[in-house]
């Protein structure tokens, strides 16, 4: 119901007459010439990084291993999310350690603690938060370890490393091995690892970790059939401009997922079907990486003139290929199309992905059929 207002102008010696609804009235605000305001500057924006799906599988977007406070991090849980949320990412687990505590004389808390400050901003930001642990002993010799999924982390924090693995491993955690050549010089795997393979008691490794690649870890991976793994690692703020001026987005493991949950995400690590993509590289088994290939590339021909034909490449994906043609390369930007000129008698691209490796040292052959 409108509510009537008079409105009475004095100098002019009249009366005039207007409908206002309340809600409208109530939202006059006096004009202030001392006191004028700007937009806001803490509003947080997400970057939209996204791909297509591969066959009947969502991309997601996740970060496995992040620090907070509550280890040897140096932010707040919250923190942790939001950035992992402006950062496009689908899901984040937060990995701090169960025996390093740099700041455990101001932190009075159980290693529960980082997930539960963490996960009601992850709620509110509709984000998925894995609970997770970094079980940490001497790298040279036993390495360390992410449970992910785990119930809770406290039972995790015995002395003994094996123990602690079972007891993630009792909770249901699918457990990774960290950056297998970080703190050594060169990448190896002593008795422990070995021990821990034979008996099937982790599920993923890192191939990349931070800023580090290790070409013989993906060929452990694709040996052994364990789930490929990038992750960020990160324990102070992402250097994002670094980042971005090199083109690439922090790394991240990419999972094909039946459905965007976090059993979706579960199921899939367990699976294997996982891209690692780091400046602008992938590594994954050769399967998994040219379905990827197909799902974001798609070739058209555009003109034939009898002796050549002209052939536009779309990527719908958000990153970068870079591929040989026989002698020619060619770099196809993210979200672009780019046309290439073959012999009018060409079938397929027959062509080799640089920037996709599938093993140690090997990058993708794939055939890009044409539509």
């Amino acid at each position: 119901m409108k509510k009537l207002l008079k409105i009475i102008t004095a100098a002019a010696g009249i009366t005039l007459t207007a409908y206002v609804t309340p809600c409208e009235a109530q939202q006059v605000t006096p004009y202030n010439p001392n006191k004028i305001y700007y937009p806001e500057y803490q509003q947080s924006a997400r970057a939209e990084f996204s791909f297509p799906k591969v066959g009947k599988y969502e991309v997601m977007i996740c970060d496995y291993h992040s620090h907070t406070m509550f280890s040897d991090g140096l932010v707040w849980p919250t923190y942790r999310v939001e950035e992992a949320w402006n950062d496009g990412l689908d899901a984040l687990a937060i990995t701090d350690h169960i025996e390093y505590l740099p700041f455990k004389k101001y932190l009075n808390s159980d290693h529960n603690t980082s997930y539960e400050i963490a996960k009601p901003k992850a709620d509110e930001l509709g984000f998925i938060l894995i609970k997770g642990s970094e079980i940490t002993r001497k790298q040279a010799v036993l390495g360390h370890f992410n449970a992910l999924f785990i119930k809770d982390a406290n039972p995790i924090a015995v002395e003994d490393p094996k123990a602690s693995i079972l007891e993630a491993r009792k909770q249901g955690a699918f457990i990774i091995w960290n950056h297998p050549g970080w703190a050594v010089d060169s990448t190896y795997m002593k008795d422990f690892q070995k021990n821990l393979l034979d008996e099937k008691l982790f599920d993923g490794i890192e191939v990349f970790n931070s800023r580090e690649y290790y070409p013989r870890v993906l060929s452990w991976a694709v040996d052994n059939n364990l789930t490929i793994i990038a992750a960020s690692d990160v324990h102070g703020t992402l250097d994002d401009k670094t980042i971005s001026e090199n083109g690439a987005h922090r790394p991240v493991t990419l999972v094909l997922a039946k459905e965007r949950s976090s059993e979706g995400v579960k199921e899939a690590l367990f699976a294997g079907r996982t891209l690692a993509l780091f400046h602008n590289t992938i590594a994954a088994k050769e399967s998994i990486a040219s379905d990827f290939v197909d799902a974001c590339i798609k070739v058209k021909k555009l003109f034939e003139n009898g002796k050549n034909v002209t052939l536009i490449l779309t990527n719908s994906g958000d990153i970068r290929f870079t591929f040989k043609v026989g002698k020619s390369t060619y770099i196809l930007p993210a979200k672009s199309s780019i046309t290439i000129s073959l012999p009018a008698t060409s079938k397929r691209i027959d062509a080799n992905f640089t920037n996709i490796f599938i093993y140690e040292n090997r990058t993708l052959a794939h055939s890009l059929q044409i539509q």
